[in-house]
């Protein structure tokens, strides 16, 4: 009986390590991995060591489709090139991916500790406007600059957002790049989560700005209410975060950028009304520190329900806002009270100049304030301005 051909040998240099025994590496190091720590959608996940430094990591082994091995390590050649995109941000990716003694698949990210959003928020319920806004503000500059080096994230998640345990570290975001089909090889891939991924990314469109954008809205909604933002469709309108949680004087003005936000991109690819998140994390910005000012100083800015007007009303039984498209801004004829605003290019330059590094005892100092226990930050300064 004829023999079936020799299986050709792999033309990859074998300078990686593993869980039986480690294989020397080029640079004299070796990934070991120490203790399982749980499974991911990738696969199951370890705590790591990399020898001789001692240094600790976190290695995740995917559950790969037999003889996909070579081909998952060539996709992954192709990431580690742009890993040093994440240099400088807190954005924790892959930055090494090899295969064991035994030919088992792994790749390895910088340590992964932490209380995670989705703990936090599940824990101790939402967080105030400002420290919700506080958190935005971080993530949306962390992915401004990803932006800028030509990168996307394509999803966020609340178990993929690590908040400081204190003022030394900072917020940190996972990336395991399952919008980039990094796992399609895996027996069973991974999908993009279904809240908090856009739609088009949800479809499988490469991730764009607007798709992040779209993502953290969705996650500045979680933040403020405690629960998953609802998709819109017909059967389940889209419900403003006022509408669930007491939101303070400036509740329009929130509702403005989660529902500008997930509104999404429209036929040019591009969120009309927040092109780019350097300008969604601007208005993040301005929004949170408008929250510190003075009530003076937020008077000058805005004309905040004037004499005479009365508190928003609770919505009527039954009856909630419809999709964003169908919500639009403050147009002639509606007051604040009723439709999400967002706040001027004036309003911003204003906020901007009072909240700029002035001396204690100038002018534009006097209109900062301390903000009231209310509004008291509970995640610190997150490690940013």
């Amino acid at each position: 009986m004829p023999q079936p051909p020799p299986v050709p040998k792999s033309t990859r240099k074998k300078r990686h390590t593993g869980l039986l025994g480690p294989i020397e590496k080029v640079d004299g190091r070796q990934f070991r991995a120490a203790r399982r720590l749980g499974r991911w959608l990738v696969g199951n996940v370890y705590l790591g060591v990399v020898e001789p430094e001692g240094e600790a990591c976190t290695i995740v082994f995917p559950d790969l489709v037999g003889g996909e091995v070579e081909a998952w390590l060539a996709d992954m050649e192709g990431e580690m090139k742009q890993s040093r995109l994440l240099v400088g941000l807190p954005i924790l990716s892959y930055v090494y991916a090899g295969q064991t003694i035994d030919h088992r698949a792994f790749g390895v990210l910088p340590l992964i500790t932490g209380r995670t959003l989705a703990e936090k928020i599940g824990a101790d319920g939402p967080l105030g406007p400002v420290g919700a806004l506080q958190v935005a503000v971080v993530i949306a500059d962390a992915v401004a600059r990803l932006h800028s080096r030509g990168r996307m994230l394509g999803e966020l998640r609340p178990s993929s957002i690590l908040l400081p345990g204190d003022r030394s570290e900072s917020l940190r975001i996972i990336d395991l790049g399952i919008p980039r089909g990094l796992f399609k090889r895996t027996i069973t891939p991974p999908a993009v989560d279904g809240i908090y991924a856009s739609p088009a990314v949800r479809e499988g469109r490469l991730p764009r700005a607007a798709d992040d954008i779209y993502a953290l809205g969705a996650i500045l909604h979680y933040l403020l209410v405690a629960q998953d933002p609802p998709t819109p469709t017909a059967a389940a309108p889209f419900v403003l975060p006022s509408r669930v949680q007491r939101l303070g004087p400036f509740a329009a003005f929130i509702d403005g950028l989660v529902s500008a936000a997930m509104a999404g991109a429209g036929p040019q690819g591009v969120n009309d009304r927040l092109p780019d998140m350097q300008k969604f994390a601007r208005a993040l910005r301005g929004l949170r520190d408008l929250h510190r000012l003075s009530p003076s100083a937020q008077q000058t800015i805005l004309a905040l329900r004037p004499e005479g007007r009365g508190k928003r009303p609770p919505p009527a039984p039954g009856v909630e806002h419809g999709l964003p498209a169908q919500l639009g801004f403050i147009e002639t004829g509606n007051t604040r009270d009723d439709l999400p605003m967002l706040l001027s290019e004036e309003a911003l330059e204003s906020i901007e100049a009072l909240s700029s590094g002035a001396g204690p005892d100038s002018d534009t100092a006097k209109g900062r304030a301390q903000a009231s226990p209310s509004l008291e930050d509970p995640m610190g300064d997150l490690g940013q301005d």
